[in-house]
């Protein structure tokens, strides 16, 4: 078994999860950040407690979303050629 091929696919699987884990807490953040509650419209409704359950993700795709989404592609493909020319040099050396 070739180690160093099987130790890359390790460390490469790794960044990407960590890389998606972050972007979901990012994008949430945004939309934590953009949320403004709308009080006054809530309290004529009359049906103040939720009536319908809705599950699943919202998906919002704006500019600032797809210039994000492309710098992380572009942070993570630059992260895993600084690990892999890394340990290039490094197993070269020794």
């Amino acid at each position: 078994m070739n180690k160093r091929l099987a130790m890359e696919s390790v460390l490469v699987t790794l960044l990407f999860i960590i890389g998606f884990v972050a972007w979901n807490v990012v994008q949430g953040m945004m939309m934590t950040m953009n949320y403004v509650p709308d009080l006054m419209n809530t309290a004529s409704s009359g049906t103040p407690l939720q009536s319908k359950i809705a599950f699943g993700t919202l998906v919002q795709w704006n500019i600032t979303s797809m210039i994000m989404a492309v710098a992380g592609f572009i942070l993570l493909a630059a992260a895993y050629y600084g690990l892999r020319s890394g340990m290039q040099r490094w197993t070269q050396r020794s």
